[in-house]
């Protein structure tokens, strides 16, 4: 049961990393979850060129802010934190 958990979790991983590069190539932003270190309307956006802000959306969701942009640091540790690291 072990073996089936461990594949299913790798081919969920690899398909949000396939995603992410699909939105950076086309020039789109992917939105990293917050998993609840923000506000449960704001999230992370990491963009193309490989800068990170806090994102803020509006109450329909159909559309969103910056809040601010992330340090060097900081996405460092987000990338570490949700292992985006060599994606």
């Amino acid at each position: 049961m072990q073996t089936l958990t461990y594949n299913f979790d790798k081919r969920i991983e690899q398909s949000i990393m396939m995603l992410r590069q699909q939105k950076h190539l086309a020039g789109f932003p992917f939105m990293i979850e917050g998993k609840g270190e923000l506000s449960l309307n704001q999230a992370y956006m990491e963009y193309p060129d490989g800068h990170i802000e806090i994102v803020e959306f509006s109450n329909d969701f159909r559309d969103y802010s910056s809040v601010r942009k992330l340090s060097n640091t900081e996405v460092a540790i987000i990338r570490s934190k949700y292992h985006l690291e060599n994606a």
